[in-house]
């Protein structure tokens, strides 16, 4: 299932639900009698489309991943940069401790800037995983729900011993 054929775990909630509600309801108990097919039909969607949502939530930490390991390349450039800069200022020996002060400054600046983009991409990582553990915790519910709804039925066999 990908892009448009994705199907939403909240649709199919939505869809169970209503197979409940179209059931047939048993006079004068809160019983409702329905299509067996139609409902472990949903419920085999369901089963499909919660891997799915899983495994978006790997490729988003995957990105992650990805975006933390391209900001420590990143880093690692900046510092070597700077450190190449300082190697170069300190060979001019008539220009020496401002070449010091000046390298320090730099690689201040460059651990400084570094820093800066880690926190970035880890803001941003959290901001995603965040987003996709509250989307799992919502379709946990929606099912867990379901499950509930399902498990609060009676059979048929229990309601036709009833006078």
């Amino acid at each position: 299932m990908q892009g448009g054929d994705t199907i939403d775990i909240l649709m199919l909630v939505d869809r169970l639900e209503a197979v409940i509600n179209s059931g047939s309801r048993i006079a004068l108990t809160n019983r409702v009698m329905i299509d067996e097919r139609e409902a472990l039909d949903v419920l085999d969607l369901m089963r499909t489309t919660v891997p799915e949502e899983i495994k978006q939530a790997r490729r988003v930490n995957q990105e992650r991943e990805k975006i933390v390991a391209q900001s420590q390349t990143e880093a690692n450039r900046l510092v070597s940069q700077a450190q190449e800069r300082v190697e170069r200022m300190l060979s001019e020996e008539s220009v020496r401790l401002q070449a010091e002060d000046q390298a320090r400054d730099i690689l201040g600046q460059a651990r400084q800037e570094a820093e800066e983009v880690r926190r970035g991409a880890d803001e941003y990582a959290l901001d995603m995983l965040d987003r996709v553990d509250g989307e799992l915790h919502r379709v946990q519910s929606s099912v867990r729900n379901a499950i509930d709804a399902l498990s609060n039925q009676p059979s048929i066999s229990a309601t036709e011993e009833q006078p």
